[in-house]
């Protein structure tokens, strides 16, 4: 039976009508097979229009590739074998758990990262010969291969890949770039930063030997990045900016005890937002973890304790109890304390009922090991420290009334834009004083303090 047109519309409009980025083909052709393994079901992929790429991919295949439609000529079909599903038996607790096993035991990653080392080769510009043409066929039997650890979820055959992701062949040095460019994790102390390890990557390397363009990515990136002369601003002259600085002697007609009331306000207002963004910053809490982790790596111990185990015992320490035992470290000398006497001392300011078992392990000096519990009591007397001064910290002796003034607004609520509105007490405090926005102006810009009068005296600048 042949479905017409209109009777197939008003069906395509019901179903299909919220879909966006739909594409459908001829069932008769052989695109889905070409599109990556997809079938007729409604799976989701990825096209490249990009004309480029294209012609990139058609100039490395055979265009006389026989196409009974016209489609996609001179792409390769890729067919991935059937495999016979092994049957097991479901009461199997064993069984069930190697399927289970098997399903999240994928090797895509490692298969994906051995084609690409291979299609480096392959698909190099600069280099021909019996072996790019080796690693292109290994390319193509990779894509197979991928479709077969796919399958092996529901099959339960998984091909093997020892031939392909064993030893004896190298690494691609695009991927050791990128791993090293990916990976976030804060290094240990005894290891190597990100930028040592890209130091040591790029000076490891003979790049004159790499003929890949791909492989010569990042060395091309590091040689922009180096001969790009960073761009010298130059400022205008007051001159070309304001049209009262066009005039000869103009700074020496101003109002000296103006200019002093300017300057003074000037500071005050550069020290206000000094002091609101210092309290924005979120400082570290524990500055001293990372010498924890280093004596416990020293003593072997690294997977005995954890930095974080031994803070916690004394997390829920008070201010004053954390000041109290600071203070016992620091007089009775605890870094010069004899082994027979730590435990007493111990006992005495530090017992509780979670740190008594850890005794034996603080009174352990070895590498440096007094310095353990100095940096966990230190780190939390900081940190108190730290929230005691923020409280305190719109609130120092000899600050002018301009200044608390300033500051005052920001200590009774958290302003997100705290610019405007310092410049909002900026202005009226000039008013107050008697001095006009355009002598301020005037005054700013003899003081070489462009950013004051942009920020604070922005509708006189217009002006002006």
């Amino acid at each position: 039976m042949v479905t017409s047109p209109e009777f197939i519309g008003p069906l395509r409009e019901k179903y299909l009508s919220h879909l966006t980025y739909l594409i459908m083909v001829d069932s008769r052709t052989l695109i889905p097979e070409r599109l990556g393994g997809a079938d007729f079901d409604g799976d989701m992929i990825r096209t490249i229009a990009d004309p480029l790429l294209n012609s990139c991919v058609l100039r490395n295949h055979d265009s006389r590739e026989f196409d009974p439609f016209g489609f996609g000529s001179g792409i390769p079909l890729l067919k991935i074998p059937a495999a016979e599903p092994q049957i097991r038996d479901a009461d199997d607790w064993q069984a069930r758990f190697e399927v289970i096993n098997g399903t999240f035991s994928s090797r895509i990653g490692q298969i994906c990262n051995a084609a690409f080392d291979r299609s480096v080769i392959a698909y190099d510009e600069n280099a021909n010969g019996t072996f790019g043409e080796r690693c292109r066929q290994e390319t193509e039997t990779l894509a197979i291969l991928t479709g077969l650890e796919i399958d092996s979820a529901k099959s339960g055959i998984k091909p093997d890949l020892t031939e392909y992701i064993g030893q004896g062949f190298s690494r691609s040095s695009f991927l050791k770039y990128k791993n090293i460019v990916d990976d976030n994790e804060r290094p240990k102390w005894y290891e190597e930063t990100k930028r040592e390890k890209l130091k040591r990557y790029f000076e490891g390397i003979d790049w004159d030997k790499v003929t890949s363009n791909v492989e010569r990515l990042p060395y091309l990136a590091l040689m922009l990045k180096e001969n790009t002369p960073r761009i010298k601003p130059t400022p205008a002259q007051d001159s070309e900016l304001f049209a009262f600085a066009q005039k000869d002697g103009w700074k020496g007609r101003l109002d000296p005890r103006v200019m002093e009331v300017v300057k003074n306000l000037i500071a005050d207002y550069e020290q206000a937002k000094h002091r609101i963004r210092s309290s924005r910053v979120q400082r570290p809490k524990m500055t001293r973890k990372n010498d924890v982790e280093r004596i416990l790596f020293s003593r072997g111990q690294e997977k005995t304790y954890s930095a974080d185990e031994l803070y916690a015992l004394y997390s829920t320490k008070s201010p004053e109890e954390i000041s109290d035992m600071c203070t016992a470290l620091r007089e009775h000398k605890w870094h010069l304390m004899p082994p027979d006497k730590r435990h007493d001392f111990l006992l005495e300011h530090f017992y509780s009922f979670s740190t008594g078992e850890y005794f034996d392990f603080f009174s352990d000096f070895r590498h440096g090991g007094y310095r353990i519990l100095w940096d966990i009591v230190c780190d939390y007397d900081d940190m108190y420290r730290s929230q005691t001064e923020k409280k305190n910290h719109f609130s120092r002796k000899g600050d002018s009334p301009e200044l608390k003034k300033l500051l005052q607004l920001y200590g009774t609520r958290h302003m997100p834009d705290y610019k405007e509105d310092l410049a909002i007490i900026v202005r009226n405090i000039l008013r107050e004083k008697g001095i006009g926005a355009d002598d301020a102006l005037k005054c700013a810009i003899a003081l070489g303090e462009r950013s004051f009068a942009y920020e604070v005296l922005l509708v006189e600048v217009e002006r002006l």
